[in-house]
This record gives structure tokens, C-alpha cells and sequence, in this order.
């Protein structure tokens, strides 16, 4: 808010001291007048086109931010739909893995261990070489 005060102080002692070098100037009053009138309108115009301008940026702005905002929404429903899709994926793949008929592998392994624990308790001499290497 500063600046704008201090804007404002600058172009009203601006035009208060045109005006006063204007009066103390040799001219007639009507001349006088002629070129304020005219200083005035160059200034009205100025003011409006900073203000179509502005107008102008705005909704450059606004059309912008809508197409960002459109693209940013798209991107975000179709990555939405990406992840539903690998999720659905997911699911399906652990279904069929829990589907899986471990039956086989499970039996394998058990008569693997079988046959392990048999060949150990045939050789009883290995137990023995087994516990005084051991105690070393």
C-alpha cells in the first residue's frame, strides 16, 4: 500500500507542478487550457489502454490456468485408471497364486526329509563321528 501512496504523491506533485509552470509561463489562458485539456486526454488514454491491457492479461491468464487445470485433471483420472487396472492385476495374480496346488511340492519335501531322516538313522557311526568333532 506504501507504494501505491507514493505513486500517487508523485503524480499529484507531478501535475501540480506542471500546472504551476503552465501559469507562471507566458501563454494565454486559452492556450493555457488547450494544452492541459489535451495533456488530460493523453492521459485518459494512456490509462485506458493500460487498463484494456490488463484486461487483456487476465483472461490470457484465466484461459491458461483452465487448460493447465484440464490437463493436470486428465492426467490425474488417467493415472487413477492405471492404477485400478494394476491393482485389479495385482489381485488376480495373487488369486492365482493362492489357487496354486502346493499339494505335490509339499509331499515331495516331505519324503525327501523322510528319506533324509531314514539314511541318518541307518549309520548311527555318523552320529558318533558327528559329536566328537563336535567336542573338538
Amino acid at each position: 500500500m506504501a507504494k501505491g501512496n507514493f505513486l500517487f504523491g508523485f503524480l499529484l506533485g507531478g501535475a501540480a507542478a506542471f500546472a504551476a509552470t503552465r501559469l507562471l509561463a507566458p501563454e494565454s489562458s486559452d492556450e493555457l487550457r488547450d494544452n492541459v485539456a489535451r495533456k488530460v486526454n493523453q492521459f485518459r488514454d494512456k490509462a485506458a489502454d493500460y487498463a484494456d491491457f490488463a484486461d487483456e492479461t487476465a483472461d490470457e491468464f484465466t484461459d491458461i490456468a483452465g487448460d493447465t487445470f484440464d490437463d493436470l485433471s486428465e492426467t490425474a483420472s488417467s493415472t487413477a485408471d492405471e492404477a485400478k487396472s494394476a491393482a485389479a492385476y495385482a489381485k488376480d495374480s495373487a488369486a492365482a497364486i493362492h489357487d496354486t496346488d502346493y499339494a505335490d511340492i509339499n509331499l515331495e519335501g516331505q519324503s525327501a526329509f523322510g528319506a533324509a531322516k531314514d539314511a541318518e538313522s541307518e549309520t548311527p557311526e555318523s552320529d558318533a563321528s558327528t559329536s566328537e568333532t563336535s567336542e573338538k
